[in-house]
């Protein structure tokens, strides 16, 4: 349930922030603004052990180069094609990696609800991709984005672990984060803060505050959960997204969304079975 609102606090922000035309504006905004939460964070849990500092520095390299990826990824392909196939993707490769190397115990039910999941999300952003004749590119970044997902979050999960401080863990990667993301949006736009006080205030306050809420969240179920099966629960925050276009935006739902819809309903019904 904790992990389902986790989802949903993902998609409340992305449907916020998913008509932005700046997407590296909204992406510095939402980074930036985990900062003060991060503080806070260290401040209540304190810092992690030394001895998850390679988890931390590993996550923070992997969190920025998944931003960059995303958003080059943008460049060559709508987020519609993007975003599902990246999310789909990840659950599937931290799923393989588990079994074969980490050792996770995972139910049988678990197996397909990660499946059904992964699955219905991919096709989901293959159909879009096909509908919409996009770059070659824009796929092959977006396979990328899903890789580096996967990779920060087995290194996440297993960064809170070893530290038994997910809060503190993911407070000081993400603080350590923005920072390198800060000179990276800082080199391509030297205006970039002025233009976050002046456009970017929703993106940084209601953007970075559920962000940051959202994965805390995820990070600290690792500690209870396989992380195949947090990271698939966490991406049916595109049931949500749709809902909220569904009940907000009077958006229709055609066919594609509607199997969409019903494999990620029943996919989280062979989690909760697991």
């Amino acid at each position: 349930i904790t992990v389902l609102f986790a989802a949903f606090l993902h998609a409340l922000w992305n449907f916020i922030l998913r008509g932005s035309e700046d997407k590296l504006l909204s992406m510095t905004s939402v980074v930036l603004g985990h900062i003060p939460f991060a503080l806070i964070g260290i401040l209540v849990f304190g810092l992690p052990d030394l001895n998850g500092l390679s988890y931390i520095l590993a996550s923070a390299l992997l969190h920025f180069f998944y931003q960059i990826f995303l958003l080059n990824a943008y460049k060559f392909g709508e987020l519609t094609e993007i975003y599902p196939i990246a999310r789909g993707l990840s659950p599937l490769i931290i799923f393989i990696v588990s079994l074969l190397f980490l050792e996770e115990e995972v139910s049988y039910y678990e197996i397909l609800g990660i499946f059904l999941i992964s699955f219905s999300l991919i096709i989901y952003g293959l159909k879009q991709y096909l509908n919409n004749s996009s770059s070659l590119k824009g796929f092959s970044l977006a396979i990328a984005t899903g890789c580096f997902i996967a990779s920060y979050s087995i290194v996440d999960g297993y960064g809170a672990r070893v530290t038994q401080n997910p809060i503190g863990f993911y407070s000081t990667m993400t603080l350590i984060n923005g920072l390198i993301f800060y000179f990276y949006a800082k080199w391509k736009d030297r205006e970039i803060i002025n233009r976050i006080f002046v456009n970017g205030k929703l993106s940084f306050f209601v953007g970075g505050t559920a962000s940051y809420a959202a994965y805390g969240i995820v990070v600290w179920a690792c500690l209870f959960l396989p992380i195949a099966v947090v990271s698939s629960i966490r991406e049916t925050s595109i049931l949500f997204a749709i809902l909220l276009g569904i009940f907000f935006l009077k958006e229709k739902i055609n066919l594609t969304k509607f199997f969409l819809i019903i494999g990620l309903f029943f996919g989280l019904v062979f989690l909760r079975f697991g």
